[in-house]
């Protein structure tokens, strides 16, 4: 596969890398934002585009790696030009590979490939990336390839089905997005208790990374600690009468 990336953010700059260091052929990118095509392309030791005809020309398998609410914009231009025998694929864990609209139409072959990882940073993410697993979504003769290309360079892949989708990256979000929510919450809390910042961070840390340990070694029942697993409703009543507002509630 020849392989090339419309826009330059978190995931392109990503992936765009993992692939390069595996020894998969990136062609280069495009994006709205030239100079952000450039950082990428230098990044990766690639090329950079400034029209969008001529990375299409030169790939055979297009990732769409820009935001959800941009993926129908992109495609839209994307089929004004010749697609026939290319895989379009985005990397959106809610949205299926039918956002490509009409595209057997065009000749073309729609995926969702989700990576199921927190990408956090443009430049260092890629660095843990062996570890990552993937999910592949679509329809077509090159799904199979999709899927052995990812596989070929190390990374777990299973095919989901798009009416599942909304679900599993619901799943996603409650495992990532809202743990950093509640450990915002909760760090908040501790800052609030008379300890001094160093201490206040190290310590929540330390719990944090400690629970998340037990809880992918010996599953959430088994890591489950705290005053209602041993049933101390009494502690549990003060937690709540020492909590207001939004906190509260979140707890």
């Amino acid at each position: 596969m020849k392989i090339g990336f419309i826009g330059a953010g978190k995931v392109g700059f990503t992936l765009g890398k993992y692939l390069t260091l595996r020894g998969i052929e990136v062609v280069g990118y495009y994006s709205r934002q030239i100079d952000d095509a450039k950082d990428a392309a230098m990044f990766t030791d690639t090329q950079y585009f400034s029209e969008l005809p001529a990375l299409l020309l030169n790939c055979d398998t297009i990732f769409v790696t820009v935001p959800d609410a941009a993926i129908t914009d992109v495609w839209n231009k994307i089929k004004q030009y010749p697609v026939n025998n290319k895989n379009i694929c985005h990397c959106s864990g809610g949205l299926a590979s039918d956002v490509f609209t009409d595209i057997q139409r065009h000749g073309g072959y729609g995926y969702s490939v989700h990576p199921i990882y927190a990408i956090h940073d443009k430049y260092n993410s890629f660095k843990s990336f062996s570890e990552v697993y993937f999910t592949v979504e679509g329809h077509g003769p090159e799904i199979n390839p999709l899927i052995t290309l990812i596989e070929s360079i190390g990374n777990p892949v299973s095919v989901i089905s798009a009416q599942d989708k909304a679900l599993y990256h619901a799943a996603s979000a409650m495992m990532s997005n809202l743990v950093v929510a509640l450990a915002a919450v909760g760090s908040d809390l501790f800052s609030k208790c008379g300890f001094d910042r160093d201490f206040s961070q190290k310590a929540w840390n330390a719990l944090f990374i400690g629970n998340a340990e037990n809880i992918c070694a010996s599953g959430v029942t088994n890591a489950l600690t705290g005053p209602l697993e041993r049933g101390d409703a009494e502690t549990i009543r003060k937690h709540i009468n020492a909590l207001s507002g939004t906190q509260r509630q979140i707890y």
